[in-house]
Order: C-alpha cells, then sequence, then structure tokens
C-alpha cells in the first residue's frame, strides 16, 4: 500500500515539473481585424488555435493545448492566410503580439 501511495505522489508531482499545456492570448498590434490564429503544418494543414476576431489594438481570451514545440504560425486578416513564421512553444501562459512593420505581419511572444 505505501509504494502505491508513493508512486501516485511521483506521478502527481511530475505535472508541477513539467510544463505540457500552453495557454494563448492573441493580442492585435495590427491596423486590420485578425482572426484564427493557426498552426500550419508542413504539409499545409491548418490547426485553428484561436478561433476569434480580435479588432485592431484588442485582445483575445486565453485558450490552452497540450502544445510545446516548435509550430508554423499564421493568421488570417480578411481572407488572406499570413505566415508568422515559426516559433517555440515551451508551455505556460504566453501574449502572442502580432504587429505590422514595414507594411508585414510579425509575431513575439511575451
Amino acid at each position: 500500500m505505501l509504494k502505491l501511495i508513493l508512486a501516485l505522489l511521483l506521478t502527481s508531482c511530475t505535472h508541477w515539473l513539467i510544463e505540457t499545456e500552453t495557454r494563448i492570448q492573441m493580442e492585435n498590434g495590427t491596423s486590420e481585424e485578425i482572426h484564427d490564429l493557426s498552426l500550419v503544418s508542413s504539409n499545409g494543414q491548418i490547426t485553428v488555435w484561436i478561433p476569434e476576431t480580435v479588432e485592431p489594438g484588442k485582445r483575445s481570451r486565453v485558450y490552452g493545448n497540450e502544445w510545446v514545440g516548435e509550430f508554423n504560425f499564421a493568421v488570417y486578416s480578411g481572407d488572406s492566410l499570413i505566415d508568422l513564421g515559426v516559433h517555440r512553444l515551451k508551455g505556460g501562459t504566453v501574449l502572442a503580439q502580432i504587429k505590422e512593420e514595414n507594411g508585414k505581419f510579425a509575431m513575439q511572444f511575451k
């Protein structure tokens, strides 16, 4: 019985040591409405992470997924899919700031 309790305690403690959930909130620092912050796989499959339209200067709600690693991100502006490049997710909560620089969209995590 003691071994079972010890095993359960050790198993539950690993969640505290390794953060596998990433929570993202999107901030629109552009002059256009943006929507559907997405992950784009190498074969072109698109998975929407934040299914919201965000007006200029506003933020989305926070959305979480059990994803960590490097991912290619994109966002829609109107009907156009805008590539935001590859970014690394380490777990925890991040703010995805999307800005317009020299006529192009760029994203950084804070």
